[in-house]
């Protein structure tokens, strides 16, 4: 379920390999009611349930060769609906299904997906500095990728249909004028992007890659081919403005849905395009709905690509606040080796650990402010930043790692960890207990401690140091630093010096 249209993708699983047998789509104008009234009206939800009802049908025919596994998905711009029990409720009970909403982490993640493909399939790419734009129903995403890495992101609230309805009821005295009207609409947000990027995007890049489902799929003869020039972007959108609204679904073969937000993308599109100047436009050639599709498929995740862009952005996020690298990248080093070590005793999951990760890397960042209560500091400046790859709830809790590395048990005096349920209370306990652990031994700021062995020994777990005879300062900060540890397993901590 996205902004304008309920689509359905039919894969079939062979010998490891996903084959996709069909894909139907029909128009459903959610975003006007979402941008409009933060809610969705009795009407929409009656249609949406006939479309999905109307697919639970047809997958009928498939349970014939088979068990069919049905997952129903909409994307982030659900997440703000007013309403969302009674759709949820009314999907559960008029077609069977469970309505599972993917947050932005989810949404970040497909669009790393895409263009890694991308990337793959036009090799020389990954030499250049690209500027990846996807400008979606409600949000604007910007990354910049600099030979193949992820150097630079962040996202606005500015989207083509939320632009549509902004301006939807007003008079246009001309195309100008309609085309002016966008324009003036975004123009603070374009203005807080280029504020923003000044320095992390010092150079105009190579090209502009364009994502983005009210753009990419139009029908134009000016789009034919894989890149276009910014001027043909600007012919693009003259044609647009100087076609009547009725005539636009004919020519550019779209629906009712979709419609309004043709030309507030094109617009925007445009806008940036002028603004960053690349020397071209690049569009991937596949349409980004049926792309979007394929990309939720179980087997095309590719997780430890995404995992290490995530830390790669903490890294960079790090040291634009000045923290000591080396230390945070040791603190990293002793927590993954502390959680693969007693994954038995806490079960926690591979996400669970790229959040320690990071937490490693961030945890000092406050100190950027103050040393003097930096783990405050630490995380008032994460939860007011971006970390591509990541949810809003990710970064909550990367935040209240920050907060508890030291000084004190995570409290339900804390607003935000208070508003967690208990499933994610209870995950940052373990995470905040091992973050702790780790950076008690890098208390000096040494790199002492290469590696160690973790074993049990009674009530103690002993994490056995090879190479270092005085662990002393370490054990003095571990009795310190270890009480939530102690609090959350049961066991008590201490370095040993290995025989």
């Amino acid at each position: 379920m996205g902004a304008s249209s309920v689509s359905m993708m039919v894969a079939e699983e062979k010998d490891g390999v996903l084959r996709v047998l069909d894909v139907l789509s029909q128009p459903l104008a959610l975003a006007e009611d979402i941008f409009r009234h933060a809610s969705i009206s009795r009407e929409t939800m009656d249609r949406c349930v006939q479309i999905v009802r109307g697919f639970n049908n047809l997958l009928q025919e498939y349970s014939c060769g088979g068990e069919v596994q049905v997952r129903l998905l909409g994307t982030n711009v659900l997440l703000n609906v007013s309403n969302m029990d009674s759709i949820t409720n009314r999907l559960q009970t008029g077609c069977g299904l469970s309505l599972e909403v993917m947050d932005d982490g989810e949404m970040t993640r497909l669009l790393y997906v895409n263009m890694q493909e991308m990337l793959e399939q036009h090799a020389e790419l990954e030499k250049q500095r690209l500027l990846v734009l996807h400008v979606g129903p409600g949000n604007t995403r910007i990354l910049l990728f600099d030979r193949g890495r992820i150097t630079y992101y962040a996202g606005y609230r500015m989207g083509a249909h939320r632009t549509a309805m902004s301006i939807r009821d007003t008079h246009y005295a001309s195309p100008e004028h309609e085309c002016s009207l966008i324009r003036e609409h975004i123009r603070g947000v374009v203005e807080q992007i280029l504020h923003d990027s000044d320095g992390s995007i010092p150079e105009k890049p190579d090209a502009m890659v364009i994502f983005g489902p009210d753009f990419r799929h139009i029908q134009s003869p000016l789009l034919e081919g894989y890149s276009v020039s910014p001027q043909t972007l600007e012919v693009l959108v003259d044609d647009i403005a100087n076609t009547p609204h009725p005539a636009r679904l004919t020519k550019y073969n779209v629906d009712y849905a979709g419609v309004n937000a043709l030309l507030p993308a094109a617009v925007t599109y445009q806008t940036l395009a002028g603004a960053f100047e690349p020397d071209c436009i690049l569009m991937p050639q596949e349409a980004s709905s049926y792309a979007f599709l394929r990309s939720l498929l179980p087997t095309r995740k590719d997780d430890h690509g995404l995992d290490q862009e995530v830390i790669h952005f903490a890294l960079l996020l790090a040291q634009r606040y000045k923290v000591d690298r080396s230390h945070s990248l040791q603190v990293r080093k002793l927590c993954s080796s502390l959680f693969d070590q007693l994954q038995e005793l806490h079960g926690l999951t591979r996400h669970d650990r790229l959040l320690l990760n990071v937490a490693a890397v961030l945890h000092e960042i406050g100190t950027f402010i103050s040393p003097k209560n930096h783990h405050r500091h630490g995380q008032y400046i994460i939860l007011n930043s971006e970390i591509f790859g990541l949810s809003r709830q990710d970064v909550e809790i990367i935040g209240l790692l920050a907060r508890y590395h030291r000084h004190g048990a995570p409290t339900l005096k804390e607003s935000s960890y208070a508003e967690l349920d208990l499933t994610n209370r209870l995950r940052v306990q373990k995470l905040a207990a091992l973050l702790r652990v780790a950076d008690a031994m890098e208390r000096a700021h040494s790199h002492r401690i290469v590696n160690f062995q973790a074993r049990y020994n009674g009530r103690r777990l002993e994490l056995l140091v090879p190479g270092v005879h005085d662990l002393t300062i370490e054990n003095l900060a571990m009795r310190n630093k270890a009480d939530l540890f102690t609090e959350i397993f049961g066991y008590d901590v201490r370095l040993v010096p290995a025989e």
